[in-house]
């Protein structure tokens, strides 16, 4: 399948055809890529006093409403806005979840994927899990960035840290039901169960 060489990639921003904005320098398209920057919003992966991840409890919190959902939000978030020129220590073995500072806009024919610069990940740097931004979608790229090395990463918003090349799709790429992150402007929890739900107790349809 091929991916959007420099030329075409400019060419499909300039003709509106694929949205990544702002781009904010001309070295910020590649060869086959446009590097993407960190956003200012940091929500922190926390243990607190849950013993294990389990989709049956995170479902059942993502019905709730008002300070029963809040409150499972927060037990698993800690959410932290860091302003420009402001440094923040991603931890080994932490996770957290961070925008985009671009917004990203597909056309019916291509598919984003996602990976760290190559110059982060040799400190240590993971955008973990999932890398791949689906044709037609509307969003600020969630990063979930990860620390593999031994000590801290200062990461700062605005640094570009984060790639995304684009794939040309053959086929219709329409889909039944609900886009869970499109539209979305800041990191949420997801719902990892979906329609699953006939394997896990408690939840069959």
């Amino acid at each position: 399948m091929p991916v959007l060489g420099r030329s075409e990639l400019i060419e499909s921003i300039r003709s509106h055809r694929l949205v990544v904005s702002p781009i904010l320098s001309r070295d910020q398209i590649g060869a086959a890529s446009i590097d993407l920057r960190m956003g200012n919003i940091v929500l922190m992966v926390r243990a607190r006093q849950a013993s294990h991840v389990d989709p049956v409890a995170l479902k059942a919190a993502a019905s709730a409403r008002g300070h029963v959902s809040e409150a499972s939000r927060q037990q698993k978030h800690e959410r932290y806005e860091i302003p420009f020129q402001t440094k923040f220590l991603l931890h080994p073995g932490s996770l957290a979840l961070v925008p985009t500072f671009e917004w990203v806009q597909l056309p019916s024919d291509l598919l984003g994927t996602v990976t760290a610069r190559s110059s982060w990940a040799r400190e240590g740097l993971s955008i973990a899990t999932a890398t791949l931004i689906e044709p037609r979608y509307e969003v600020i790229v969630t990063l979930e960035l990860s620390n593999l090395g031994q000590i801290p990463i200062a990461l700062y918003p605005g640094l570009r840290i984060a790639q995304i090349a684009f794939v040309k799709v053959d086929g219709t790429t329409d889909r039944p039901g609900n886009e869970q992150f499109r539209l979305s402007f800041e990191p949420f929890q997801g719902d990892i169960i979906g329609d699953d739900g006939s394997f896990v107790p408690g939840q069959a349809s």
